[in-house]
C-alpha cells in the first residue's frame, strides 16, 4: 500500500474508512481551487482597478 510509505500507521489502524479518506480527499481539493480562485478574484490590482473606475464614474 502506497500509503504505508508515508505513515506509521495505515489507515485501517487509524480507524479511518474509505468514505473518510474520500471526504477528506474531496474537502482538500474543494479548499484549494477555491482559495486558488478567490485569491485570484482579490487581486490588489484588480481591487484598484475598480476604486480608480468608480473614482472617474462618479465625476
Amino acid at each position: 500500500m502506497i500509503a504505508h510509505l508515508f505513515f506509521a500507521l495505515t489507515a485501517s489502524e487509524l480507524g479511518l474508512s474509505p468514505t473518510i479518506l474520500a471526504l477528506i480527499v474531496f474537502s482538500s481539493i474543494v479548499f484549494i481551487v477555491g482559495f486558488a480562485k478567490s485569491s485570484r478574484e482579490n487581486e490588489y490590482k484588480k481591487l484598484m482597478d475598480s476604486f480608480i473606475q468608480r473614482k472617474e464614474d462618479s465625476v
